[in-house]
């Protein structure tokens, strides 16, 4: 079993649901976690898993991208939705200096409130990141990660900044990018990094891998990415398969509790 643990059904251009859950299963891949990135997006992945009860899974939170939205009726909001036992963690939060849409310190406002959020409901934390990994370790320090657990999805730091990120005790997330051309660092991470630190991630419909770039991403698309890291690592497809399926279920104690 595959799983695909970052994904966003919740967006329009991956309204064929039905379809994209039938050739994941195809491709073996048997589980998809489908991440919130403001609160109507959030409703909706909770949503999604009433429609799709042990195939697909939810996040709820507030992207970096959308941090000057938080207030307390938000969080109010994602508390309740975190009761619900197919969510399985807090996010996506985090810093992107890339764009800098809102100003950085509504960023980590939203960022800290949120990683708190997970310390009190006992849920790990999903995190993005673009350009600001320095900054966003040291919050993750900060805040507890350690106690909370979490991921950082879409890697694309160096794998000095890998490194330190295991050293938090959190997990990282490969997708479509360890495939391209230009990701040497990508893929040394995925190299250097303890086996038991990789899960595995599409980001559809965002990011699609070789041969796919430029395409819709859909969570099928797991299977290459696994591909991908069995020939970095120099292991059996089947033997990634099964590592970065144990690495999920620990994590993501709830989807572990649904899994027989």
């Amino acid at each position: 079993m595959l799983i695909d643990t970052h994904c966003h059904f919740n967006h329009e251009k991956l309204s064929d649901i039905d379809a994209c859950l039938r050739r994941a299963l195809e491709a073996g891949v048997e589980r998809a976690i489908v991440v919130g990135y403001d609160l109507e997006s959030s409703r909706r992945a909770v949503k999604l898993t009433q429609d799709h009860p042990g195939v697909l899974y939810a996040v709820v939170g507030v992207h970096p991208h959308d941090a000057k939205t938080w207030n307390g009726e938000i969080e109010s909001e994602l508390r309740s939705l975190s009761d619900n036992p197919a969510v399985v963690a807090i996010g996506e939060t985090g810093l992107d200096f890339h764009h800098d849409f809102p100003p950085r310190d509504a960023q980590e406002i939203a960022f800290r409130a949120q990683m708190k959020l997970a310390q009190e409901v006992e849920l790990p934390v999903v995190i993005h990141c673009r350009e600001a990994y320095p900054e966003t370790l040291l919050i993750l320090e900060e805040e507890g990660v350690r106690q909370t657990g979490g991921v950082m999805h879409c890697w694309a730091g160096t794998p000095e900044q890998a490194k330190a990120t295991v050293d938090l005790g959190m997990y990282l997330g490969f997708g479509g990018t360890l495939t391209f051309k230009n990701a040497e660092d990508i893929r040394d991470a995925a190299r250097q990094i303890p086996p038991e630190f990789i899960l595995l991630e599409t980001d559809a419909p965002y990011l699609a891998p070789m041969p796919y770039r430029g395409k819709r991403n859909e969570p099928a698309y797991t299977r290459l990415i696994a591909e991908k890291i069995a020939e970095v690592r120099g292991l059996p497809l089947e033997e990634i398969e099964s590592l970065t399926t144990q690495n999920a279920l620990r994590l993501f104690s709830r989807l572990a509790a649904t899994v027989v």
